[in-house]
This record gives C-alpha cells, structure tokens and sequence, in this order.
C-alpha cells in the first residue's frame, strides 16, 4: 500500500512540477511578445563615416543608428519602420533630428553645408545619408582638418555613444562622443 501511495505522490509531484514549468514557459514567452524593440538591446550606439567617394569625388556622410532609438527619440509611439522612413513626414523629421543634432565643421569652426540624401531602415538599423560641401571640394588640410559635433541621441539616451569616423587618402581617424565627452571633437591628419 506504501508503494502505491509514494507512487501516487511522485507523480503528483511531478504533475504540480510539469505544470509550474510551462506556467514559467508561458509567462516568457508573454513577456516575449510584448516587449518592445527599444528593450531589445541596452547598447545606445551609433557610427557616423565621413569620406570621399571615389567615383563622384563627393565627401559622403552616412550614419548608422538603432532605428527603434531613432524613431522614440523622433516621439513616434510604436516603431513603424514604413510609417517613419517610408514616408514624407517620416523624412523630414529625421532630417530636422539629425541636423538639430550632427555638426560639421573645418578646424576654424565654419560649419559645412549639408545636402539630405534620405533615409532608409533594414528593421535594425536606420541609415541617413548626406554630402558634405567642402568649400574646394577637397579633403580638409592635415593642419586644420575637421571639427564634429555629433549629439545624435544623446538628448535621449545618457548612455548614448557615437563614433565618427574620418577616411581621407586611405586614412582614417575616428572621434568618440558619449557619457562624459559631449564637447566637438578636433581631427587632424598631422
């Protein structure tokens, strides 16, 4: 009779254990579901790359950010990558962000005019493209080289870092901008 009732228990123990799984498997995979892109990562960084495209001779800017950041730091409540790249509004407000946010300039401080090219998403990332109109069309000279600004999303995110990198005549030189360093950042070639 013993054997038979610590039968019974075993698996009644085994039942209740069974059972306390998948309610633990069900409540992951709640949180799972809704839990939004802005919580799928902790990392708050973004690459910014300057330099000559060597079949136009245009000096490109191309930056590369979380698209979920970009779209909550543009106040968009749920990240709808068609409604914000995809669309008119949705360019001109990351147009308006990024230049409120990402200045260039010669190492004098004369700040480089910009041309929007657009902005396109991969679902990951977002990417924003400009040309940078250097004043001779050239790289910036080894002595003053290139002043950068470049808060994107830092009036966001505390955390946020940026990395811009410089490639001129097969030389690259990079300037990092996050927690503790926000002041313009000099590039020289010398």
């Amino acid at each position: 009779m013993r054997s038979a009732l610590d039968n019974s228990n075993s698996r009644a123990r085994g039942s209740s254990l069974l059972r306390a799984l998948l309610r633990l498997a069900a409540l992951v995979g709640v949180i799972l579901a809704v839990s939004t892109p802005a919580q799928a990562h902790r990392l708050h960084a973004g690459v910014a790359e300057i330099y000559e495209n060597e079949t136009t001779g245009e000096v490109e800017l191309v930056i590369r950010v979380f698209a979920h950041d970009l779209t909550e730091a543009l106040g968009f409540d749920q990240y709808d990558p068609e409604a914000v790249f995809a669309s008119v509004d949705g360019q001109a407000a990351i147009e308006a962000y990024l230049r409120a946010t990402f200045r260039l300039a010669d190492g004098e401080g004369y700040l480089y005019d910009l041309t929007w090219i657009g902005a396109e998403t991969d679902e990951e990332f977002g990417y924003a493209y400009f040309t940078v109109h250097l004043p001779d069309g050239t790289a910036p000279a080894a002595d003053t080289g290139f002043l950068v600004d470049n808060d994107i999303l830092s009036d966001h995110f505390d955390d946020q870092v940026m990395m811009t990198n410089f490639r001129f005549n097969s030389r690259v030189r990079t300037a990092m901008q996050g927690p503790g360093q926000r002041d313009p950042v000099r590039i020289r070639w010398d």
